[in-house]
Formats: C-alpha cells, structure tokens, sequence
C-alpha cells in the first residue's frame, strides 16, 4: 500500500468516524431539546401561579358550599403597576362570555390585592364605574343592590387580602373577605352585571377578560 493509500484510507476513517459522531450528538441534542421542553412545560404548570403575580392559584375551591374548578386567571393591571391577581372558577369550563353572564351556573370570582396602592375609596369607585360599563350604564334597576354591595368593599383594604364574589344556584351572590361573608343579595340581574365587570362587552381590562375566559 502505498502512502497515498494509506492517507486516503486514514481520510475516510477519519470521515465516517466523525459522521457517527455528528449523528450521535444529534441524537442526543434532539433528546435533550426533549427533556427540556418537557421540564419547562411541568416547570410552567407548577409554577402557575408565581407567572400571575406570586399568588397562590388551586386548582379546585369550595366557594360558599359550591367546589369550583379553575377557569382561568390573570393580573389587573394599571399604569404598570399589578393591582390584583383576579381568577374566575366555574363548575364548567367555559371561554363563552355570554353563557357565562346567563348566570346558569355556580361561578366565583377572586380577587388576591397584590399592590398596596389599592384602598376602599378607589376600590369603591372602579367598581361603580365597572357597574356602570358592565350595564352600559342603565344601572337603575340595580342601584339598590349595588350601593349595598359598595358598602362592604368600604373597609380599609391591604395588600394580601383576598375579597370573593360568589353566585349560587339559588340566585344568590355571596361577598367574602378573607373567608369572612360580608353579605347576599338575591338579585339574578346584579350578579350577571357584577361578573360583567370582569366578563362583559366592556370589560375592566380585556386581556385579563381574555385570561378569565381561558382564551
């Protein structure tokens, strides 16, 4: 064998030798990329609730008697700043605004307060003008309902209090403050413009509408 044999003989080694080598690391890259993906998606679903403000999100939640599961969540936010976590639970999920607001269904609302820039008069003020947008401004047949509802959000207000809005099967809303009733009102009509705050045409904030909603 000549040199040159040899040299081209040692070449082509050398050629399929890195082959198999380039085909493994391939191989191993693509199970790599796998297992990475993989653990940033089990990543994401545990870690849930820290992506929508460091707040606590279960899946499941007894709201006035009623077990809920989780519909959607997402951040209300103003001028930069998170004002609160909020997060709608149904007993059946759904991303149709319309047969939600029907009120044929338990449904509860969360609100986790994150800033402590949120106090009871500014509260009490975005929600009347929630009211107002989420009826397109034909409160009259309410007004009653909602000036007693405002009344239990008067209270002073800090960062890490958790206000719940629940409706129940017999028609009734349920307001909740750290797990404490506040009142009821049996108003079908009221509770469907109350949910319409976060749900309606004219929404507080669409995207968060949109998170709600599971969209």
């Amino acid at each position: 064998m000549t040199s040159v044999d040899g040299f081209v003989r040692d070449t082509m080694l050398w050629y399929f030798s890195y082959l198999e080598s380039a085909r493994f690391v391939s191989a191993m890259l693509n199970k790599l990329s796998t297992l990475l993906a993989t653990s940033l998606l089990i990543s994401f679903s545990v870690c849930y609730a820290d992506n929508i403000g460091k707040v606590s999100v279960d899946e499941t939640v007894t709201c006035s008697g009623q077990t809920l599961s989780l519909n959607g969540a997402g951040v209300r936010k103003k001028l930069f700043i998170k004002l609160y976590v909020a997060t709608l639970y149904t007993q059946t999920k759904s991303s149709d605004e319309q047969q939600l607001l029907s009120m044929n269904q338990p449904l509860c609302i969360r609100l986790h307060i994150t800033s402590a820039k949120i106090t009871s008069e500014k509260l009490v003020k975005a929600t009347r003008e929630g009211f107002d947008k989420s009826t397109q401004g034909n409160t009259t047949v309410i007004a009653e309902e909602i000036e007693s509802f405002l009344t239990w959000l008067n209270k002073p207000i800090k960062k890490g209090d958790v206000f719940e809005f629940s409706f129940l099967p017999d028609d009734k809303t349920q307001t909740s403050k750290n797990n404490q009733l506040l009142g009821e009102i049996n108003n079908k009509k009221f509770a469907s413009a109350l949910f319409g705050i976060w749900l309606g045409s004219n929404p507080v904030q669409l995207d968060l509408k949109n998170e709600l909603l599971g969209n």
